[in-house]
């Protein structure tokens, strides 16, 4: 669940650890991840549905509480976790991954690929500033620099050289 999260939604560590089970509500019929962010802002994400159904299935049956805390992601007996547990379990998970196909991976680094991800799927970079908790725009020029070929298909689909006849 943790590695999904973090993967999807591109939380910091800080806004995963302070997660508790009342921040993910569900609004006409969608599940929402309210994230308490830096600088005491909050944002309201919301969860693809293929992750919400993970969601509900661990918070009914895979938290090591067993249910007796409010914390979303916790140790047994229902501590809340640290930085070095998240990264723990990113490690535990890597360990699946066969030898010649493990790269680094950090928790900050599966934020980053959320962001990449969202802007090579034109998805509005307004949009991905909010999911992410950015405080201005400028800040998601670091992930767009990670897309290659991206000028090229801007270029390829110029609105001014769309849909011409053949020479």
């Amino acid at each position: 669940m943790i590695v999904l999260l973090l993967a999807t939604v591109g939380p910091r560590v800080s806004e995963l650890v302070r997660a508790n089970v009342e921040d993910f509500y569900t609004n006409d019929g969608v599940r929402y991840w309210r994230i308490f962010g830096k600088g005491g802002r909050t944002r309201d994400v919301p969860l693809p549905d293929d992750v919400a159904a993970v969601l509900q299935t661990y918070l009914e049956r895979g938290r090591p509480s067993g249910g007796r805390t409010r914390r979303c992601c916790c140790r047994g007996g229902g501590r809340r976790l640290a930085r070095g547990d998240v990264q723990a379990v990113i490690d535990r998970v890597q360990a699946r991954v066969p030898a010649d196909q493990r790269r680094s991976v950090t928790p900050h680094g599966l934020r980053h690929t959320t962001a990449t991800h969202l802007l090579a799927d034109a998805v509005d970079m307004d949009a991905v500033r909010r999911v992410l908790g950015h405080g201005d725009l400028s800040t998601l020029g670091r992930y767009r620099d990670d897309l290659p070929g991206e000028l090229e298909v801007a270029m390829r689909t110029h609105p001014l050289l769309r849909d011409r006849p053949e020479s």
